[in-house]
């Protein structure tokens, strides 16, 4: 990516622990843009997002969630769902260092991190001038049933940190198969949850989900419709309740779960849709 400059380090998180994470610094800024990545994945699969933005004039900041990527913690657990949203709140502060008047500083979050990304707006109103999440866990295609919703809030209390695998089906995640592979074979890429995490992320879920007034600010939703992973007709639904004035829906019929990393074909039209928002909001002379 010529012209672009790729720079790594970490943070400390709201309870101290090291976060990593990646900046991108185009050669002429025009705006910033915070990542939030989904679960078991890392900071490092946002590539085409990255050459689809830095061209633009953005510089994107990146870190990989606590118990993700190489940032510490243990694998796919959280004691309370709240404490994403605290390290995302230090890494936007990070990025709205030194900005020059009228740089816009926008928020992205993919599936999880999408959730991160409206729970953060909901709860840290005013801090981003624009939101766009993708494919964001606001449901899932097959809920849990009631008793295993009962035990695992009853592991969660009395051994929070037990693990099991999350079950989601990496081929899945896109019709590209290189994409597929790349993530197979991540050594920073896990599949793990635990009872906490699950609890937690079903509460912030409900939380959100009833919480749809508390979006103040412009959103790109862009949904994949064939969404294995995560819920699409729940993503919609809450689309629908939304009252910000600027709101803007993408629904993408036939794509996997990962749409910023489908086949080139559609990937293309997905990032061009993306760019094409950023550039009419915030990019106007």
């Amino acid at each position: 990516m010529a012209d672009i400059r790729e720079e790594t380090d970490q943070f400390e998180g709201s309870d101290g622990t090291p976060l990593f994470y990646r900046k991108y610094v185009p050669g002429t800024e025009r705006f910033r843009v915070v990542v939030s990545h989904g679960l078991g994945e890392h900071s490092g699969r946002y590539g085409h997002v990255v050459e689809t933005l830095c061209p633009m004039g953005a510089s994107l900041w990146i870190h990989d969630h606590r118990g993700h990527g190489r940032s510490q913690g243990k694998r796919g657990h959280i004691d309370d769902f709240d404490v994403y949203i605290q390290d995302l709140k230090i890494l936007v502060d990070m990025a709205g260092t030194d900005r020059t008047e009228g740089l816009p500083l926008l928020l992205l979050g993919h599936s999880m991190g999408g959730l991160i990304a409206l729970s953060f707006v909901r709860k840290h109103p005013g801090c981003i001038d624009g939101l766009i999440v993708s494919s964001p866990l606001l449901g899932v295609p097959k809920p849990a049933p009631p008793v295993l919703k009962v035990l695992t809030r009853i592991l969660s209390m009395v051994w929070p940190t037990l693990s099991f695998d999350n079950r989601l089906d990496p081929t899945f995640i896109s019709h590209d198969s290189a994409e597929v592979g790349a993530y197979m074979q991540s050594k920073w890429v896990h599949g793990k949850i635990s009872a906490r995490w699950f609890v937690r992320c079903m509460a912030e879920i409900k939380a959100t989900c009833n919480s749809p007034e508390a979006i103040d600010t412009p959103i790109l939703m862009q949904v994949a419709g064939d969404d294995r992973l995560v819920s699409a007709p729940a993503a919609l639904a809450y689309f629908d309740t939304l009252a910000v004035a600027d709101k803007t829906l993408f629904l993408y019929e036939k794509l996997y779960h990962e749409i910023y990393n489908e086949v080139p074909p559609e990937r293309d039209k997905v990032l061009t849709d993306l760019k094409r928002w950023v550039a009419a909001h915030y990019l106007q002379t």
